[in-house]
């Protein structure tokens, strides 16, 4: 699992948000239009299917792999799973549909809020049962602090906002995971010098 994982944090989905982007301009434009007006529409699709269950399915694993069952942590990430779909199938064409644009706006902005919150409290409770994770911690912020600065700089959703948090979030999963397989591994050592020791 961490291997298929570690292929579609590191190569896949980054190559397909960049693919997305490729041959537009990353700061007067989104891939709301480009999938819409950019002649992309199959592209947006695909991308936005696969994405939004990439980053589902792998904090499910995650979870799993934490024993984590909190209903707010799945919930949120259900809500953001229902609403980054959603907001990819509805188009988004100002002109002739001004409400249902709207409508993809609002949607596809709530999905990463309601992913980071699953992410945050997802963070807390494993910090309760005593795991380090500073650099989760850092990485989250940054991408936070960093997607503000630059829908303030820009003024719009832009491509380089867009790509900076897909990637930034495939690579927070990956090391994300990485930690909990240490954990676990070390918990495992520390259960096998204990039986080593009673013998």
């Amino acid at each position: 699992m961490h291997k298929r994982y570690g292929f579609y944090s590191l190569f896949l989905v980054p190559f397909l948000t960049f693919l997305m982007a490729s041959g537009f301009s990353w700061t007067s434009t989104n891939f709301s239009a480009i999938g819409n007006r950019g002649g992309r529409r199959l592209v947006f699709l695909l991308w936005g299917a696969f994405t939004g269950n990439y980053f589902y399915l792998y904090t499910k694993e995650l979870m799993e792999l934490s024993n984590c069952r909190d209903r707010a942590v799945q919930g949120f990430l259900f809500g953001a799973l229902v609403f980054f779909i959603t907001a990819v199938g509805i188009p988004y064409l100002p002109e002739q549909a001004p409400g249902l644009s709207r409508l993809h706006v609002e949607i596809s902005f709530t999905a990463p809020l309601l992913l980071a919150a699953a992410q945050v409290r997802f963070l807390l409770l494993q910090r309760k049962g005593g795991l380090k994770l500073h650099i989760q911690w850092i990485l989250l912020g940054s991408l936070g602090l960093g997607s503000a600065a630059l829908l303030l700089s820009i003024g719009i959703v832009s491509s380089l906002l867009e790509i900076y948090l897909t990637v930034g979030i495939c690579l927070y999963l990956w090391l994300f995971h990485r930690k909990l397989l240490q954990n676990q591994n070390t918990a495992f050592t520390e259960i096998f010098k204990s039986s080593e020791d009673r013998i």
